[in-house]
C-alpha cells in the first residue's frame, strides 16, 4: 500500500466492510505475488487444493465445487497439466468425462505454496496477538460460512 498517501477518512475507517475490503486487497496482492513466483494463479492453487482434498475428480466436479466456469477450468487444468502438476485422462467408465488428479510434483508444489501462504498469513496478521489472531480467524470463517454455503462445515 502507498505510504505516501494521506490518512484514510475516519468515516471510511468506521465502516467494517470497507476495512475488510482493504485488508483483503492487501492479502490478495501478496498472495498474487506468491502465485506469480510459482507460475500459478489463484485458480491453479484452488484446483490443486481441491484435488488434494478429493482426488481423482472429474473436471465437471471441480468446476462445480470451485464455481469456475467450465471453459476457464479447461484452461486452468491445461496449464497445470502442461506444467506436470496434474494428470488428465478420459474416465474409463464414461469416455465423455475427463478425470483429473495431482501428480507427485503437483502435491509437492501444493505443499510448498501452502507453506509459503502460511508465512504470508503470519506477516499479514503480525500486528495481532496470538489470542486476537485466533479470534479473528474464527470470526472471518464464521462470516464466510454465513455468506458462502461452500465454506460451511460438511
Amino acid at each position: 500500500m502507498d505510504d505516501t498517501a494521506g490518512p484514510l477518512p475516519p468515516r471510511l475507517l468506521g465502516i467494517t466492510t470497507f476495512v475488510l475490503a482493504r485488508v483483503g486487497r492487501a492479502g490478495r496482492v501478496r498472495m498474487g505475488r506468491l502465485m506469480d513466483e510459482h507460475g500459478l494463479g489463484l485458480w491453479h492453487f484452488a484446483v490443486l487444493a481441491a484435488l488434494d482434498d478429493a482426488s481423482p475428480a472429474s473436471q465437471r466436479e471441480l468446476g462445480t465445487r470451485l464455481r469456475i466456469d467450465p471453459s476457464d477450468l479447461v484452461e486452468v487444468v491445461g496449464r497445470l497439466e502442461a506444467a506436470g502438476l496434474v494428470r488428465r485422462e478420459r474416465d474409463p467408465s464414461d469416455r465423455r468425462r475427463y478425470v483429473v488428479e495431482p501428480t507427485a510434483e503437483g502435491r509437492a508444489e501444493l505443499d510448498e505454496v501452502t507453506r509459503r501462504a502460511a508465512e504470508l498469513d503470519d506477516d499479514l496478521l503480525a500486528p495481532l496477538s496470538a489470542a486476537d489472531r485466533t479470534a479473528f480467524e474464527r470470526m472471518t470463517r464464521t462470516l464466510l460460512a454465513h455468506h458462502d454455503p461452500a465454506a460451511r462445515d460438511r
